[in-house]
């Protein structure tokens, strides 16, 4: 069973510029693997790299 919906893909932080794989929820909102909150830097708004996510397992 899939703990997330939606896709992964690369993104990076829009504060510090670190990239980082992301989950893209249906409503298009990125939230980084493996973190709870955000960037490590503290900002939590991300630019996609990519425009076709791939599919979760």
């Amino acid at each position: 069973m899939a703990l997330h919906t939606g896709s992964k893909t690369a993104a990076v932080c829009e504060d510090c510029g670190k990239a980082v794989a992301v989950w893209v929820s249906d409503d298009g909102t990125a939230s980084p693997i493996g973190q709870r909150r955000g960037c490590s830097c503290g900002n939590d708004s991300f630019r996609l790299l990519s425009d076709r996510p791939s599919q979760s397992a």
